[in-house]
This record gives C-alpha cells, structure tokens and sequence, in this order.
C-alpha cells in the first residue's frame, strides 16, 4: 500500500468503558479491524454489543481511550478537536434518521455539508454538484423542496447525497435502513453500494437487518465487546437455537432435522433446487412444526449445508474441499475415534463412509 494511499480504517487493540458514578461498563473489549479501500464492511451484532461505539470512534465523534484508531492516516488516539474535526470533514456519515432540517430545502441541506467540509468551490460550483448528487440518488424533481414534503424512503435518499456529496473516501452508517419498510430499505442498501462502488469510497454499515447482508465484502459480528468472524456467530447462534429445540421437545427436533434433510435430498436429486422447490420445503416445513419463519430458514440451510458438501456422483463434479482438506478431516476423524484409546472397526466403517460420501479417497491401509 503506498503512502498516497493509506489503508482508510485500521483499528488495534481498541477497548472502550462508560464509566458512571454507580458503575463502569466496558463495551469494547480488545477489538481489531480493517477497511480496505472501496470495501464494504457490515458490523451486525445484539443492542448494547458495541457497535455504535465502535462506528463513532472510528469517525472521531468520540476520543479513543485505548488501543490505536488510525482513519484515512490519521492516528486518532490522543489527537486534539481541530485533529478529529479534519478527520470528520473527510468522512461521510449516513444516520438511522436523515436528521434533515426542515427549514432548509433538500438541496440547502446537502449543500450544507459541502460547506463544512471546507472544500474550495464557487457557490455556482457548489450548486451543480448538489444538484448532480441529488439527480443520482433519483431525487433531481425535489431540489427545492422541504423534507416535510417527502417520504422516509426519499429523506433517506437526501441523507445519503448529503453524505456522498463530498467525495468523500470513508462513508460511516449507522442503522439507514432502520425506519424504512422493506423495499426502501433494500433500494437505500443499493443505492450506497452502487455509489461507494464508484467513488472507490469505502463503508463501515451498522445494521440488524439481516435481509442486506448480501452486499457488503465482509461482516464482523460484535459480541459482549468482541469481534467475531461470521462463522463464530452463525455457530453460536445455530447452536443456541437447536439446544433451546431440542430442550423443549427433542422427539420433535430429531424428526424436524431428519425431515428437512430429508426433504432437500430430493429437491437437489436432480443437481438443484429453485425457488418453488425451496418455497415447498418451507411450506412443509412450517406445517409440521411450530417454528418461525427464521428458524424454518435455518433448519433449511443447515440442511442444504450438508448436502453442498458431498461430491458430486459420476457427472464430473469435482470435489468440493482440496486434499490437504481432505486429508486434515480424515486425520481430525481418526483422532476422535482413537481418543478413547482406540479406534473400532464399527468407528472404521463409520469413517470410511464418510469419506466415500464427501469424496475423500479411501484409505486401504487404515482399514
């Protein structure tokens, strides 16, 4: 990476406390991460996790207490207010609430914006880009209107010009599509992506929603002050929901999970599944249990994860893990098996089966 062209976001070692006069309360707790130049990062996590925190941090909106922030080049720990104030006017911050003036028109509002950033601009070079930024995020028919005048979805759509007006090279959001319905919570998603994309800007989104994970290039899961990698999360999460299952009624999470693989098995029996086999399973799914939606959803992935796994049969597929993989799970298995103290013929046929099932090459000489 040259000197030009610093990694924008690199955060180490960084831990955070509110302290009260009744007690303190640490909210991050040793936490490290990057942003890499026009990347997407999504930080997902429960209320109270530290997410927030963590976001106003990054944007100097708070000082670091511990550990390094360093933002666009910049070393945030221990840096003055005229230091974090040169930080905020490089970053562009998207809110759960537009937090337009209603005062002021749409165009008065971005435009805003481009003047606290100190950019050198005529007030006629000043307009043109408003205007251009508020064309592209499809609101150039509302320029002169008041925020009053128009809808969440399209305050949010001024929110985000206000914040991309500037060109900046860091966009921070916290929660935007938070107050929006469905569809314009997924067109605001979009439209960031699209737009960051071609700024090469990059994006630090806070979210719980989970329907816009897809766009971001990675997600870091904040937990009890930690970073967690997305794996970590969807397994601790996947496990609590199969043992709360299982605790309230094992006859039925042991016949719900056989079911569902089950049914998949024959859904992909002809090398796919689509939408109106995966609406079917659902379907079945949920009348024979008294499952969410959510929780449908994820009988039906663990599900399907299972089956991805297995080599395809006599069509030319190709194995889906490599040979050191191979071989690392093969050497995994024989090692659980011997930890008793030996390994079983009936563990033996065990192992070998599930190798022949994911297409590990059979051992002959372990047999």
């Amino acid at each position: 990476m040259s000197a030009e062209a610093p990694v924008p976001v690199v955060v180490e070692n960084v831990s955070y406390v509110y302290r009260t006069d009744v007690s303190d309360r640490q909210v991050l707790d040793d936490v490290s991460m990057q942003i890499a130049p026009g990347e997407i990062v999504i930080l997902t996590g429960p209320s109270g996790s530290g997410k927030t925190t963590l976001i106003t941090l990054i944007g100097a909106l708070r000082a670091v207490q511990s550990g390094s922030v360093q933002v666009l080049g910049r070393e945030i720990l221990n840096a003055g207010e005229r230091d974090r104030c040169r930080v905020r006017q490089q970053v562009g911050y998207i809110f759960q609430h537009h937090n337009l003036l209603d005062s002021l028109t749409v165009a008065q509002n971005v435009m805003m914006s481009l003047q606290l950033s100190q950019q050198k601009l005529s007030r006629k070079e000043q307009r043109q880009r408003v205007i251009e930024v508020l064309e592209r995020v499809g609101l150039g028919e509302h320029v002169d209107k008041h925020p009053r005048a128009l809808s969440g979805g399209q305050n949010q759509r001024a929110g985000i010009a206000r914040a991309l007006v500037t060109h900046p090279r860091l966009i921070l959001a916290d929660e935007p599509t938070a107050s929006l319905d469905k569809e314009s919570g997924r067109n605001v998603v979009d439209l960031i992506q699209e737009l960051c994309r071609e700024q090469g800007t990059s994006v630090a989104l806070v979210t719980h929603d989970n329907r816009i994970l897809d766009v971001a290039d990675n997600i870091m899961h904040l937990e009890d002050g930690k970073i967690q990698t997305v794996s970590e999360a969807m397994a601790t999460h996947s496990s609590r929901m199969l043992k709360l299952l299982n605790k309230h009624d094992p006859g039925a999470a042991q016949y719900l999970s056989a079911f569902a693989l089950a049914l998949t098995r024959v859904a992909m029996a002809d090398s796919g599944i689509d939408d109106a086999e995966r609406t079917m399973i659902r379907t079945v799914l949920n009348d024979s249990s008294k499952l969410s939606p959510g929780e449908v959803d994820l009988v039906m992935e663990l599900a399907l994860s299972q089956l991805r796994c297995r080599q395809q049969d006599g069509d030319g597929g190709s194995a889906v893990f490599s040979a050191d993989q191979a071989q690392h799970f093969l050497d995994s298995l024989y090692a659980v098996a011997a930890a008793d103290g030996e390994v079983s013929p009936e563990e033996r046929v065990e192992i070998q089966n599930i190798a022949r099932e994911l297409g590990f090459p059979v051992d002959s000489g372990r047999l």
